[in-house]
């Protein structure tokens, strides 16, 4: 089965999202049927220095601080030793709906596409080319809710935060719901540090996709746990300056 893992060249993950990547490849590595390709969508630029600045500035000194670092990681192809102990080939593209990207898709025939961490909207023509689907991992208890950044707000709101694969389609977070899994309830002592807590999440993330990855292959199907459809969805988006003093005024570390 040949998969493409597509992730950005940078997130405000620690350590760039990279602990999900060693979880994942690590958890497939003794799959000779499972074939994985790594995508790696060009997003580095300095205005990413310049927004974990301000963020620091605005008191999220761990999140800015964490962007920043994963910023200059990229420019070291911080994924190329990964991809080299797990044997992984490595692409560089700059969004998937580029022509070039299609092209390679195209090319080399693809059982499933996984979208791991990027804010990229797919379009129909690659959403289109896999033979089993394309699927994503959204940071949020799906159906309700959606949007970024929705572990901040599951913190903030006193909620279950975790994430959801689920496939994908032309609407955003849309798309029937393949896994939910749950990663923190309030009273967490790992809730007080959100960098820890997304650290700590993006494990886990790697150790289940490793695990529904394995169950695809073996059905050849996605293992398809409900509708996403939602009576009351929430849409969030990033904070603003004030919700994040908010948060620091309840001791959560940002």
């Amino acid at each position: 089965m040949k998969i493409l893992v597509v992730t950005s060249e940078v997130t405000f993950v620690p350590m760039n999202y990279n602990l999900f990547l060693e979880e994942l490849f690590q958890g497939i590595s003794n799959e000779i049927d499972i074939n994985i390709e790594l995508i790696i969508l060009k997003n580095n630029s300095p205005a990413l220095i310049a927004k974990g600045l301000a963020l620091m500035v605005m008191g999220a000194r761990h999140i800015g601080y964490n962007l920043i670092k994963n910023s200059l990681m990229a420019v070291f192809k911080d994924r190329s030793g990964l991809c080299t102990k797990f044997k992984i080939p490595m692409h560089f593209y700059e969004n998937p709906n580029s022509p070039e990207f299609l092209e390679f898709v195209k090319k080399h025939p693809t059982d499933l596409i996984l979208n791991a961490r990027t804010r990229y909207i797919y379009k129909s023509k690659i959403l289109k080319l896999p033979k089993i689907a394309a699927i994503n991992i959204h940071h949020g208890l799906l159906p309700d809710y959606r949007g970024t950044m929705c572990d901040f707000w599951a913190i903030k709101d006193q909620r279950p935060t975790g994430f959801t694969v689920h496939v994908m389609d032309k609407k955003i977070d849309n798309g029937r719901i393949i896994r939910r899994v749950q990663t923190s309830i309030e009273g967490d002592k790992l809730r007080r540090n959100f960098a820890n807590l997304i650290e700590e999440s993006s494990k886990i993330e790697g150790i289940e996709a490793a695990k529904l990855l394995k169950t695809i292959k073996k059905n050849q199907d996605l293992p398809i746990e409900t509708d996403n459809i939602s009576s009351n969805p929430v849409y969030t988006k990033n904070p603003d300056f004030f919700t994040i003093r908010k948060m620091l005024q309840k001791g959560i570390e940002l």
